[in-house]
């Protein structure tokens, strides 16, 4: 009884470890483009948001919480884009430390004291759970809601466990990942047709009819949402989405939970795929019910396959290492699981020690990133010099979108030569910034105008480096904060 107490008191102390280690990096207020994004449609009306959130690549249940936060707190009187930046930020904290507490309070009721310490140990210190915890993006979200559907799903298949509780927090859970990701749409399909199978083949009538009927709803509920998505799919078949970079995306795939923010690619994959040959050869011994972990594993890679199957239809690539976030709880109650039940207590500390180190590494790089006095230089020096009738263009979206929110009394416009076709998705940024595909439009503009430039001003050279301007100033400036570089150019046009 003693043992157990100790045990106990050192999962709530990892937890609250853990909740602190995650809000480290949290009390800032820089973003980058996809938190630009983000925070711009935190500022829009519902309506606006399901309008516009049509043409991103994302649903847009995440849009709507957050402006939820931000009427919240514009309520309390915190009304300056710094601070409800920092409650966006917190706001995604949140939900990775519920699904640590999740360890302690679902994990080890249903699976065993040990794997419910370890999930909670690895819901905090894995490196891509600390990045994630401080993104203004609906990842932490959508892997607390996917991984609840999991947990949930597997508690109703039990008979005993069919009550309405249990089904309403089902499909709330089922629900939020339809609308949070559209990787939590694949993953609550699978794990919803799963369930089906087993009450089916368990002849529970009155299971089976509940959901039956909650997919219905869903299906139901998204018919709206129907029209934009296949809106979106046609944009990613343009190539809208994500790349495939050698060996990087490999790499990344294989061990970004590992990997984080750090350089050491390859030595972190050697590191993660001898884990998995451990790992593997640990669950092939086990004697014992190796269901759970064999369910986890197979949701996980089937998500992946299934990524894969539209990248072939879709002739892009949308299997991306940041979107396995989503499902990542399979993977880390996978690891939890069967590494629960090494019995040389040991080997899991010497593990969970080297994955302390390398999370601690991760942390520190993104404090000293996200504190860094470097990130606010571009706005300091821009509020500074800038002038009212000041126009402000950028050929580079990273770097426009954190002057977009900033400067928001400025005409600003998006040279989009490439012609992404992203209009009426980026209306999120504001109305105050145009997108222009040609040159021409851009010569037509009058008075000064600041670009903000790549460091080797290739926009200064293609468009303003003639006779038809004059220079005024230019200034680089390095920032940490996913290294936004940029040089500030001021021109002004010559009169004819």
């Amino acid at each position: 009884m003693k043992n157990k107490t100790k045990i106990e008191k050192l999962h709530i102390a990892i937890i609250i470890i853990g909740i602190i280690f995650i809000s480290l990096s949290a009390f800032h207020s820089n973003i980058w483009f996809d938190e630009a994004y983000s925070v711009g449609m935190a500022e829009r009306t519902f309506k606006e948001i399901w309008n516009i959130g049509g043409h991103d690549v994302h649903p847009v249940l995440y849009y709507w919480m957050l402006k939820i936060v931000s009427l919240v707190t514009s309520a309390w009187g915190l009304t300056s884009l710094v601070g409800k930046i920092m409650v966006y930020r917190i706001f995604s904290v949140i939900p990775i430390a519920i699904l640590g507490i999740l360890g302690y309070t679902h994990i080890k009721k249903d699976f065993g004291e040990k794997t419910g310490i370890i999930f909670s140990f690895l819901t905090f210190f894995l490196p891509e759970c600390i990045i994630y915890a401080n993104e203004i993006r609906m990842y932490s979200w959508a892997i607390l809601s996917v991984t609840t559907l999991g947990v949930y799903a597997y508690r109703l298949r039990l008979p005993e466990n069919s009550n309405r509780k249990n089904w309403v927090i089902f499909f709330i859970a089922s629900i939020s990942s339809i609308f949070l990701h559209y990787y939590g749409l694949m993953a609550a399909g699978i794990i919803n047709v799963i369930l089906l199978i087993h009450l089916i083949k368990s002849k529970r009538g009155k299971d089976i009819v509940a959901i039956c009927l909650f997919g219905l709803i869903q299906l139901i509920s998204y018919i709206p949402w129907l029209l934009y998505f296949v809106s979106q799919l046609n944009s990613i078949s343009k190539g809208f989405w994500i790349g495939f970079t050698f060996p990087d995306t490999i790499f990344e795939l294989l061990a970004g939970q590992f990997i984080g923010n750090l350089n050491y690619k390859l030595l972190i994959s050697i590191l993660t795929i001898c884990l998995y040959i451990y790992l593997g050869i640990k669950l092939y011994k086990y004697k014992g019910d190796k269901m759970p972990a064999k369910l986890s594993i197979g949701i996980y890679v089937s998500v992946i396959i299934a990524a894969i199957i539209m990248t072939i239809v879709l002739h892009t690539s949308i299997l991306y290492y940041r979107y396995l976030f989503v499902i990542t709880g399979f993977y880390i109650f996978a690891i939890s699981f069967i590494l629960s039940k090494e019995e040389n207590n040991k080997v899991i500390w010497i593990i969970c020690a080297i994955i302390t180190a390398i999370g601690t590494m991760n942390n520190i790089r993104m404090i000293q990133d996200a504190y860094s006095n470097s990130n606010f230089e571009q706005h300091e020096y821009l509020q500074e010099n800038i002038q009212s009738g000041d126009k402000i263009i950028y050929k580079e979206i990273g770097h426009g979108s954190t002057i977009a929110l900033y400067f928001t009394e400025n005409e600003q416009y998006f040279y989009n030569p490439e012609n992404w076709n992203v209009e009426e998705a980026y209306k999120a940024l504001g109305n105050h910034m145009q997108i222009y595909t040609n040159s021409e439009e851009i010569e037509n503009l009058e008075g000064r105008i600041w670009i903000i430039d790549k460091i080797d001003k290739s926009l200064y050279n293609e468009l303003f480096n003639n006779d038809k301007y004059k220079l005024i100033s230019e200034k680089e400036i390095y920032t940490k904060y996913h290294g936004y570089d940029m040089n500030m150019i001021l021109v002004e046009k010559v009169s004819n």
